[in-house]
């Protein structure tokens, strides 16, 4: 039976509601490393979050891929929160191979959770089908799994003392994510957004905002197809291509929605307090 973990990744929200169907709060970014400072130097936050453990409830830091100008910093961050009473047995979700091994090198305990962004499945690209809808049923069936799915990847992992996943919850990954299960590690899953890809930087600070408040993402922007290219330019497919359903730009990660699938059997059900309100007005 899936627990629900908060998903704190928004600087402003109603702190004074009532959460207690939440077992698991965690806070930071998986694509950010700006919004990731701001979200876990603000005071307020972390007072929400004090309270929360004092509830009795898990404490997550999620960690995005660090770009080397911000890496000494992010390494004094994160060893001064794993020093602090708050975040001291905290999991770790991780997005960057480099920060993974930097967190083991400094605290061997500290358990670890792979990121999206460091697992794959043609599940999750968009016009994936077209790749192999001339493939066999097994051949179709392994490049559904997520990336995970392996022996010596697992083993590999477990040497750093990752003992969870999280990914996009989609059809074809179900079979693998239950066989990682059985080999003992925990699948978090998002049910509602899928996670399409990234971008270097977002489009609020290439349009020359360098000092963004870390709000001016939190609105999703959609994105239209407006031509078809090839090495050559611009052109005109013989047959129409069907277009992915609603993708949306949210800072500087690509999303679209997912539909809504069983995950009774997962042990983590996140909600992204970013897109919650989306979701909501989509109803």
């Amino acid at each position: 039976m899936s627990v629900k973990e908060l998903r704190i990744n928004k600087m402003r929200f109603a702190k004074e509601e009532n959460y207690g169907d939440y077992q698991i709060f965690s806070i930071g970014s998986e694509t950010c490393i700006i919004k990731f400072f701001k979200l876990v130097e603000n005071q307020k936050l972390q007072e929400f979050l004090k309270n929360r453990k004092e509830e009795g409830k898990q404490i997550k830091i999620i960690t995005p891929f660090v770009p080397e100008r911000h890496l000494e910093k992010m390494k004094k961050t994160l060893k001064g929160m794993l020093e602090s009473d708050l975040y001291r047995d905290s999991v770790i979700v991780v997005n960057d191979l480099g920060m993974m091994r930097y967190i083991h090198s400094i605290s061997q305990d500290t358990k670890i959770s792979i990121g999206r962004i460091m697992l794959y499945s043609m599940d999750t690209v968009p016009w994936g089908e077209l790749l192999f809808e001339s493939e066999s049923e097994d051949v179709k069936k392994v490049v559904h799994q997520i990336s995970f799915y392996d022996d010596i990847k697992m083993d590999f992992y477990r040497k750093f003392h990752v003992t969870e996943i999280e990914v996009s919850l989609t059809k074809g990954c179900v079979d693998s994510l239950k066989a990682i299960q059985e080999q003992g590690f925990k699948v978090n899953v998002h049910t509602r957004d899928v996670l399409y890809g990234t971008q270097r930087s977002c489009y609020i600070r290439r349009n020359g905002d360098f000092n963004c408040e870390g709000s001016e993402c939190e609105q999703l922007e959609e994105l239209k197809l407006s031509k078809l290219w090839s090495a050559a330019g611009p052109f005109s497919p013989e047959k129409e291509i069907p277009f992915p359903d609603a993708i949306y730009l949210a800072g500087n990660k690509i999303v679209g929605t997912l539909e809504e699938l069983d995950s009774s059997w997962s042990d983590a059900v996140i909600y992204d307090l970013a897109r919650e309100d989306f979701f909501k007005e989509m109803k």
